[in-house]
């Protein structure tokens, strides 16, 4: 069984080089993504020069850690929008989530891209009775927009207590894609640097200055599209949403079918298959917020556990992290309503397939002057509702009492004497002692807001239980959006 995600098996992209030097450009994409690859996209042939950089490898970060799914059948989502942001609201999304899929079949039909896409039935599920009234409410949402649905006992391998089934949608595979429209992007002359990390973002009179450890990037317009953003201010994206953990399984199967499900409730159970030289069972569970269930020995392993249920060998199994916004939106487009030429695209819930296209599409509109009939339904700088002040309470108090035990809380019993939490010379250090007795040592600090680290017992990384950014055992960070190592 491997701990690493199933998309990533068998690609071999071309060698990307980091940046050498200082330059300039027009536009300057930061974060190799979906949503960031499918920005450059949109942007090839209109007349600028387009730079994307990215901090490791191009496809290879949160995009790959999916489960692949372009769906609008999105758990109960619409009567979510309706309740808390009105109708009008739901049926955009509702449209914008079709637009999506639309351009996805589009750019793989006429650029002849490989990459799994499948049509697929969706089904959002649920194994509780008292659940049925919640889906009934959307199933009035489907009606009124003229969706065929059937309702289900079954969500295609067991039964369950509701479901409510729609056709017309997809899966596909995630990285194959991104690198098509990479190598699509290189041919119309944007240039792409890997291993490139931006670390800071400044104004200098008209222009942005971005500096990485390579050199610095000077651009009139800037695009922000990294999964987790590496700034802070003025975005307060810590103030403005969670994030979720889920863990996911693959496991090889003699034949597939062409569905995919979720629950409409968390802790979130979701699965789909996959089809190419060998076929997969994707399954997916244990969500929980970021901070809770610290014992991450401990979810995944009861993950694996249900996933054998269904199928007895795992062959893959990862972890992946959704930005979940207090108001159930994206944030997609102008950072500060002061700045036009400033953008970002962040906060896709566990829907950023989906949203990560549909974000290369709205930002391109933006960046060129269009108009996109998006733009004010993911503004970044929207208004505040009900909905959102009380998500934001509830994830400042859970962010508080994350902070305050990630400090306190400094050992666990789930640790089994392989970690230490000490002091040398004055600073609080964590040791990992590794198979042969090798001490490994490192600031159990995360440099992004100082929260305290956590030992995965599983992956053997240090985690942020706030925002999510991984280390190595020797301190190195893996992933962001913290922006530096935590070497003793």
């Amino acid at each position: 069984m491997k701990k690493e995600s199933l998309w990533i098996q068998g690609i071999h992209p071309h060698i990307t080089p980091s940046l050498a030097q200082d330059i300039e450009t027009d536009i300057l994409i930061i974060g190799g993504g979906l949503a960031g690859i499918s920005t450059a996209f949109e942007l090839r042939n209109k007349g600028r020069k387009v730079v994307l950089i990215d901090r490791d490898q191009i496809g290879f970060g949160a995009s790959s850690q999916t489960t692949g799914k372009l769906t609008y059948l999105q758990e109960l989502i619409y009567q979510q929008l309706e309740s808390s942001l009105g109708t009008e609201t739901a049926d955009l999304y509702f449209q914008s989530q079709k637009e999506a899929i639309h351009l996805v079949q589009n750019y793989v039909k006429k650029y002849h891209i490989h990459c799994n896409l499948q049509k697929n039935k969706s089904i959002t599920f649920t194994y509780q009775e008292k659940e049925i009234p919640t889906f009934q409410k959307e199933i009035q949402f489907l009606q009124r927009n003229s969706v065929p649905y059937q309702i289900k006992k079954n969500n295609g391998i067991e039964d369950v207590s509701y479901a409510i089934e729609v056709e017309d949608t997809y899966v596909f595979h995630p990285v194959k894609y991104i690198l098509a429209l990479k190598k699509l992007c290189q041919k119309e002359g944007i240039i792409f640097y890997e291993h490139t990390e931006a670390l800071t973002l400044d104004k200098e009179k008209e222009k942005y200055l971005v500096k990485t450890p390579q050199g610095s990037i000077r651009a009139n317009q800037v695009i922000v599209t990294t999964h987790y953003p590496f700034f802070t201010i003025p975005f307060f994206l810590p103030l403005r949403s969670h994030i979720e953990r889920s863990y996911l399984t693959a496991s090889k199967v003699d034949t597939i079918q062409n569905i995919n499900a979720i629950t409409s409730t968390n802790p979130t159970a979701s699965f789909r298959f996959h089809q190419d030289k060998d076929s997969y069972f994707l399954y997916v569970g244990g969500s929980h917020s970021l901070g809770d269930q610290l014992d991450y020995q401990q979810n995944y392993q009861k993950v694996i556990e249900k996933a054998r249920s269904y199928h007895k060998e795992i062959d893959y199994v990862w972890q992946n992290h959704d930005i979940m916004t207090n108001d159930h939106l994206p944030f997609i487009g102008q950072l500060k309503k002061s700045d036009s030429h400033l953008f970002i695209a962040t906060g896709f819930n566990t829907w950023g397939m989906t949203n990560g296209v549909l974000a290369g599409k709205i930002l391109g509109d933006l960046v060129l002057g269009k108009e996109n009939p998006y733009r004010t339904l993911f503004l970044p700088y929207r208004g505040i509702t009900f909905e959102s002040v009380k998500n934001f309470m509830m994830d400042t108090v859970h962010s508080t009492k994350t902070y305050a035990l990630s400090h306190f809380k400094n050992y666990y019993s789930f640790y089994l004497g392989e970690v230490q939490i000490t002091k040398l010379d004055g600073k609080k250090c964590g040791i990992y002692i590794d198979v042969t007795g090798k001490r490994h040592l490192v600031h159990p600090i995360c440099p992004h807001l100082k929260c305290g680290l956590t030992f995965n017992t599983f992956t053997k990384t240090w985690d942020c239980p706030c925002h999510g950014s991984r280390f190595s055992i020797d301190g190195d960070c893996l992933q962001g959006p913290s922006l530096y190592s935590i070497r003793f």
